[in-house]
């Protein structure tokens, strides 16, 4: 039957096109069920990435529009410490294009993608589950995989809720006179960036994307206003795009297989929860949840459902075991205040400070930069605690 597939994905963007592909290249039927007319627009990513997914996302050197070796972190009161190694930690990626890049690497895999797809309903129907449009159209999936981002639409149409803290995003691409485009600019200002931080992300040719989170919702056009207004490396910027507005889910969800409904990507808070990056711990939550899916249609039967929450296992090894110390980080880092940040950046001895980082990274593994780092600013967790306690 035409409508029937071994596997649905609901979502185009990059996680759930890297599902379609994986499954795609081994022979499954796979469709994609996409709300937008097109994938890519608007960009909702700041494009920077670790090194590694280069390699594991397939980037293309077209797509790589900057090289990252270091990051300039500032206070409130524009304090700053400065680190920068030889080679690069990080790109900055084109992420539209990647998208689009990816989109037809799954149809040359034979995934079928349908756009404007709009999700009314889904319930299980046998061994098979029903999804339904609101154009009428139907079909039916072996497994179903949602891979909507953010989104929560799809939770409350099956019944299940993935609880997570929500940080508001905003960015603009903008042109910026900056001394160094090989590092990226962190701001410190909680006013602004409540619980977060803003940033100036170099891509090429003097451009850079400008943006900021916040765990408050309202009103976020209005900070980026005050962000460009505050923050002296902007005083002379030059906006070139509209702000585009977009949210990242920040939490450890207790269960992301429920039967043969799958959740991948920002549906199953594959988020690095201290720094916000989803792309490359969402591709490793794709490719685990593509070969769980594997194993499933290649097992017996009866072990169909065992197989696909081989999945959940494999996730909360790799990815949220992780996660749970990048929460203690972020704890401490939404606890402490404007001033006690400042105080940390002017007191940093920044030869501790550069052997940790050179020796431990900065963005696979936070935690294990983030904990030594700890131990090596005995006032950072005196200022931790003092704070806390004032709350």
């Amino acid at each position: 039957m035409e409508n029937v597939f071994d596997v649905v994905i609901i979502g185009g963007g990059p996680v759930g096109l890297r599902v379609a592909l994986s499954l795609g290249r081994a022979k499954l039927r796979v469709l994609v069920l996409e709300a937008k007319s097109r994938v890519g627009y608007p960009n909702h990513c700041s494009g920077l990435v670790p090194i590694e997914f280069i390699n594991i996302g397939e980037v293309k050197d077209n797509l790589i529009l900057n090289y990252i070796k270091g990051s300039a972190v500032y206070s409130f009161k524009e304090n700053s410490f400065l680190f920068k190694r030889d080679i690069p930690y990080a790109a900055v990626i084109d992420r539209t294009n990647f998208d689009i890049y990816t989109e037809k690497l799954a149809k040359s895999a034979s995934a079928k993608i349908i756009y404007n797809a709009y999700v009314k309903e889904i319930k299980k129907e046998g061994k098979n589950t029903l999804v339904r449009l609101n154009s009428g159209d139907e079909y039916f999936a072996r497994v179903l995989v949602v891979a909507t981002g953010a989104a929560n639409a799809i939770q409350s149409k099956i019944g299940v809720e993935l609880k997570s803290e929500t940080i508001y995003t905003v960015q603009v691409d903008g042109e910026v006179s900056l001394e160094d485009y090989e590092v990226a600019y962190i701001y410190m200002n909680n006013r602004i960036a409540t619980d977060w931080f803003a940033w100036i992300i170099p891509t090429k040719d003097g451009f850079v994307r400008i943006g900021l989170g916040t765990s408050k919702g309202e009103n976020i056009l209005k900070k980026l206003d005050e962000l460009f207004s505050e923050w002296s490396l902007l005083k002379h910027a030059r906006i070139v795009s509209k702000p585009v507005v977009w949210s990242i889910p920040i939490g450890i969800p207790k269960r992301i297989v429920f039967d043969n409904i799958l959740f991948v990507g920002d549906s199953a808070r594959q988020v690095k929860p201290f720094s916000g990056g989803g792309l490359l711990t969402g591709f490793i939550g794709a490719d685990d949840l593509s070969k769980a899916v594997l194993k499933a249609f290649n097992g017996p039967d009866e072990s169909f459902y065992k197989a696909l929450s081989s999945y959940e296992s494999n996730v909360k090894e790799k990815l949220y075991k992780e996660f749970g110390r990048e929460l203690f980080l972020r704890d401490i880092y939404k606890t402490l205040s404007d001033e006690s940040k400042d105080k940390i950046l002017r007191s940093i001895n920044k030869d501790k400070v550069v052997d940790v980082l050179l020796k431990f990274g900065m963005m696979d593994k936070p935690s294990i930069t983030g904990l030594k780092l700890l131990k090596e600013m005995p006032l950072m967790l005196f200022l931790y605690l003092k704070d806390k306690l004032s709350v």
